[in-house]
């Protein structure tokens, strides 16, 4: 059961970095139709910079849960290199706390500010004045996958941590 839990959650954060990739490649179109309007026609836009700024901010908030996914995230190899895949679990789960802590503040203040945003319909302070409460939901979203990716590392910890075979196999 837990198991399948954390599929889900590996899933969810998948399928997000699979929209990132086809949000990245909307980010270079607009960004070389910017530089040849800008520079070819002496036109530049009044909204592409805006679309840019929230496109960059989508992609960067959903690849969170997927690069802790992957292990991507920056980590002191150095000092847990050597530990067994147990230590390094034991190790994880401590300090885990603090992730929690962190990501839960995180959210529950993005979740917060995202709610008075769309109440608010709120817009952003430019010349074009696009909203900016889909994108505030968005990272809402993007904290929750994180903490979603948390729970299911603290699980396979956990699992790693309470398995007799575990003790003396290494990381990779």
């Amino acid at each position: 059961m837990l198991k399948k839990i954390c599929q889900s959650i590996d899933s969810l954060n998948e399928w997000t970095a699979k929209i990132g990739c086809w949000l990245i490649i909307f980010l270079t179109f607009l960004v070389t139709v910017e530089v040849i309007l800008r520079y070819g026609f002496n036109r530049p836009s009044i909204w592409i910079w805006d679309v840019n700024v929230q496109l960059l901010g989508t992609i960067s908030i959903l690849g969170g849960g997927y690069a802790l996914l992957h292990g991507s995230h920056i980590g002191v190899d150095v000092m847990v290199e050597r530990l067994s895949s147990r230590k390094r679990a034991i190790l994880e789960l401590v300090t885990s706390s603090l992730f929690f802590l962190a990501v839960g503040v995180l959210l529950k203040e993005t979740t917060a500010a995202a709610w008075v945003s769309v109440q608010t319909r709120e817009k952003y302070f430019s010349f074009w004045m696009p909203p900016i409460y889909p994108f505030k939901v968005v990272m809402a979203a993007g904290i929750l996958f994180l903490l979603l990716q948390g729970i299911a590392k603290f699980i396979r910890n956990l699992m790693i941590v309470t398995s007799h075979e575990a003790s003396g196999v290494k990381h990779e």
